[in-house]
């Protein structure tokens, strides 16, 4: 009760100091409640970022674990290969120009999901096609041939939609996939 009277005293104070001409009464406790508002809202903003920043800390020690775990387990060359795969990426305007010519306009974040989904794809198609070479014995570079054999078994499997429109499953029968079938 004290500190509210206090609070009145002080409001009292500062109406009698206005100036003629100056804002009109009851403005001023308008100006001090949007103060107070505005250092609740900042609080509240950093409380969240604080909670981003631990969230993406503890996610990074997370990462952090995986990649030493990696590197204990991985040769040197899955490490090589590995450094130039996280180094790599498709260039934004292309990625740009592509999306605007597929789907007729393209959003602020539409071409780096679409350069995430590419680097995605290309590793995928690179792991199986490494992965094909060393069931046939075969070691060195990776060629053309090799890809384009994964990216054959990928359509085969389901994994990649043929051109023709239609998925083929892992029993290779050929039928439509779910999206393509007819109504």
């Amino acid at each position: 009760h004290r500190t509210s009277m206090a609070d009145e005293a002080e409001r009292d104070e500062r109406k009698k100091r206005k100036q003629p001409g100056g804002e009109p009464e009851g403005r001023e406790d308008n100006v001090d409640d949007e103060a107070e508002q505005a250092r609740a809202d900042e609080e509240e903003d950093d409380d969240i970022s604080r909670a981003i920043q631990e969230k993406r800390e503890r996610e990074n020690s997370r990462l952090s674990e995986v990649y030493d775990e990696f590197i204990r387990v991985a040769s040197d060359e899955q490490i090589r290969r590995y450094e130039h795969y996280k180094r790599s990426t498709f260039p934004r305007a292309a990625m740009k120009r592509l999306m605007q010519q597929a789907v007729g306009t393209s959003f602020e974040k539409g071409p780096i999901m679409l350069a995430i989904i590419a680097k995605m794809f290309v590793g995928e198609v690179v792991e199986v096609s490494r992965e094909r070479m060393t069931a046939a014995g075969e070691s060195g570079p990776i060629q053309p041939r090799h890809l384009r054999d994964a990216y054959r078994g990928m359509q085969e499997s389901g994994v990649v939609p043929s051109s023709t429109g239609t998925l083929t499953g892992a029993s290779g029968d050929g039928t439509r996939g779910p999206e393509n079938a007819p109504s």
